[in-house]
């Protein structure tokens, strides 16, 4: 493993110097700009919303991807040799962040830790602050009115998600979610019954118990992450009679979720659909079901007045018989 590291980053190196001496960039339209390479879209798309055409934002791990997915290009060594500052969040889908620092040669890079956890408003929110800190900072910026409004964004934001799930009563509802988005629609207010790791690692036994949870609590929701599996949750939801329902845990992933207000904001009206379409369907079932009732007792008041006019019929029957003898 060690070896395979060390080859990866020795022609990572050999590429950087090759387009240094053709004078290639992938990354620089316009020199002057200065260079903000983030890990994930998470911080890319802050980062972009704070500076627009001012700064060249290179972001490592595409948001449809998971970050330990990531695999680095000769173009992200370059990015970050010239990069003036770097954000990432220190999380253990990084773990190649250090190699490619180290291929990239950059000794007057600032790195900037952006700690906790994004996937609430009140994570994002310090998010929000921390990378608009610091873009003051190092790049000599005026964002106090820009961090205030996405600020006030998310505040909105949240009480829009708040107040519909309040109104759907969600707290009743139960759900099973894949691990990685537990935090987000616990905040909602889910009442999680169950969480699961990414699909690979499960073994039949995982499935199988998941399966009865799902089961013996009810659960309505079955919830995928966009980045790890959007269909393994089909098929347990489709045994447990839930609804599957699939969230993204980085903005870009999906159209109208480019940034973190927005993506809060659709997680959040996929969950509640979902609610709705689940409800629904039980009291369809519901109906169903009383229909079924009502039949199964008008046959058998059918087959009660049945035998009774037989028995009638026979009984008149033998009367007249035995008149007439």
């Amino acid at each position: 493993m060690k070896m395979k590291k060390a080859v990866t980053l020795m022609l990572l190196f050999v590429a950087l110097m090759l387009l240094t001496r053709l004078n290639v960039s992938p990354i620089m339209a316009d020199d002057a700009k200065p260079i903000v390479v983030c890990t994930t879209n998470v911080l890319g798309s802050l980062v972009q919303e704070f500076t627009g055409e001012d700064v060249s934002v290179v972001v490592l791990a595409e948001p449809g991807i998971c970050p330990a997915d990531f695999d680095m290009k000769p173009s992200d060594v370059y990015a970050v040799s010239n990069a003036k500052l770097l954000f990432y969040h220190d999380i253990p889908g990084e773990f190649w962040l250090q190699g490619l620092v180290d291929a990239s040669g950059n000794t007057n890079l600032t790195k900037v830790k952006i700690p906790g956890v994004y996937n609430t408003p009140e994570g994002a929110k310090r998010c929000i602050r921390w990378v608009g800190g610091n873009l003051s900072t190092t790049l000599s910026m005026d964002l106090d009115a820009k961090v205030n409004a996405m600020l006030a964004d998310a505040d909105a934001a949240t009480n829009a998600i708040q107040s519909e799930a309040q109104d759907l009563n969600v707290t009743a509802v139960k759900v099973v979610c894949m691990k990685w988005q537990e935090t987000f629609v616990d905040w909602v207010g889910f009442d999680v019954v169950a969480t699961y790791n990414p699909p690979e690692t499960l073994s039949a036994g995982d499935v199988t118990a998941l399966v009865e949870t799902a089961q013996d609590e009810g659960a309505a929701l079955i919830i995928d992450n966009f980045q790890i599996s959007a269909e393994f949750g089909a098929g347990i939801a489709s045994q447990v009679g839930a609804v599957h329902v699939v969230l993204t845990n980085f903005p870009g992933a999906i159209p109208g979720t480019g940034n973190l207000t927005q993506m809060f904001s659709y997680n959040a009206e996929q969950l509640f659909e979902g609610t709705r379409a689940w409800r629904s369907t039980r009291e369809l079932r519901s109906e169903m079901e009383s229909i079924r009732n009502q039949l199964t007792i008008f046959q058998a008041a059918t087959s009660v007045v049945l035998i009774v006019a037989v028995a009638e019929a026979v009984w008149l029957y033998l009367g007249r018989k035995k008149t007439k003898a």
